[in-house]
Order: structure tokens, then C-alpha cells, then sequence
């Protein structure tokens, strides 16, 4: 009798370890990264330009909260900038007030500053994007697709950063 229970226990563990998917290939993890900064510049530079906008970089400003940094690119003769945070900003700067409560777009007042007295001092627009919310997988291969593309990501920076522009031309008419 115990030869018998033996030879079912085994049985059972060679039916088991066969149904647990062994055949299966390994499901492999993808590797993540925010889309680059020099990217995410090319991109919205570009965006800026079709819309009429001619940008210019690291302009100093200040936000309410008296942080003082250089937004990375402003449209120049307008009253707007726009911030790419990545993990280096976010060190320099430090805490950026949220944005405002249901808002889905980043964007708080600011001036801009200089160390010249004869440069005005002159009330500014700051549109944040954060790299954290354009990551990407940047090692699919042909077993496993990746879920959030590198076009995907691009894609919706040019999204956001259209809306936000559409936003500054209303306020512009608005005022």
C-alpha cells in the first residue's frame, strides 16, 4: 500500500509541475525611462514654431513661492515658459506648488527676474510638464510587446503641450 500512495504522490507532482505552464516562455520585465530632455526640447521648440512662437532658453524666473530657476524655454515677447522636470530639477528647484485643483495642465504664475535693474520685471505663465508622466519601455521584443511606446509618449507631450498652447492664445484674446 505505501509503494501505491508513493506512486500516486508522484504521479500527482509530475501532472502538477506539467499543468503549471512549464512550456510557457518566461514573461520578461520591461525596463523604463522618461523620454530625454534634449527630446522632450526638440519636441516642443518644434511646436512652439508652428504656432508662431520663436523660443529661447533658460530664462530666469520666479515663482510665488520665491524659487528662483532657469525655465528651460521660453517663447520670446510672450508671457509664458515651459519647464521640463526631470529628477535634476526637481533637486534644483526643489517643491513646485501643485497645480491648481482639477486642472490637468501645470501651469502657474511666475515673474521673470534679472540681475540687470534697467530689464523689467514681468508677470509670467509656467507650464511644468514632469518627466514622470512620459516613461516609456524602451526594450520590447518580439515575445513581449511593450505597453507605453516611445511614439506614445511623444504623442501625448505634443498633446499636452498643444492644449497648453491653445490655452495661452485664449488667454491672450481674453486680455
Amino acid at each position: 500500500m505505501p509503494a501505491l500512495i508513493r506512486a500516486m504522490a508522484a504521479a500527482l507532482l509530475l501532472f502538477s509541475a506539467a499543468g503549471c505552464g512549464g512550456g510557457q516562455k518566461e514573461q520578461k520585465t520591461l525596463d523604463t525611462r522618461p523620454l530625454e530632455e534634449s527630446r522632450a526640447f526638440e519636441i516642443i521648440s518644434q511646436m512652439m514654431q508652428e504656432r508662431g512662437f520663436k523660443a529661447v532658453r533658460d530664462v530666469q524666473i520666479e515663482l510665488s513661492n520665491q524659487v528662483r530657476f532657469p525655465c528651460d524655454l521660453r517663447a520670446e515677447g510672450q508671457a509664458f515658459c515651459i519647464e521640463y522636470l526631470t529628477d535634476r530639477d526637481r533637486l534644483d528647484i526643489g517643491m513646485v506648488p501643485p497645480p491648481a485643483v482639477g486642472s490637468r495642465l501645470h501651469v502657474l504664475s511666475a515673474r521673470t527676474i534679472s540681475d540687470d535693474p534697467s530689464v523689467a520685471i514681468e508677470p509670467i505663465y509656467v507650464f511644468f510638464i514632469d518627466d514622470r508622466k512620459f516613461v516609456y519601455q524602451y526594450n520590447p521584443t518580439s515575445d513581449n510587446r511593450a505597453d507605453i511606446t516611445y511614439q506614445e509618449v511623444e504623442s501625448r507631450l505634443r498633446r499636452d503641450v498643444s492644449d497648453f498652447l491653445s490655452w495661452y492664445d485664449s488667454y491672450r484674446v481674453k486680455k
